[in-house]
């Protein structure tokens, strides 16, 4: 299954290809890190901006 992530300041999706193994880690946006979304949840995000 896909992982998906979305930064919660700007709006910003990633979709991860490898997942990082490092202790204490993530994909960080705006300086936060971004939270991990399902796809129907990626869908309903990109048929808003539309």
């Amino acid at each position: 299954m896909d992982k998906i992530v979305i930064c919660e300041k700007c709006g910003a999706m990633v979709k991860v290809l490898i997942e990082c193994t490092c202790e204490n880690c993530g994909i960080k946006c705006c300086g936060e890190v971004m939270k991990e979304i399902t796809a129907e949840e990626a869908n309903k995000h990109l048929e808003n901006k539309k």
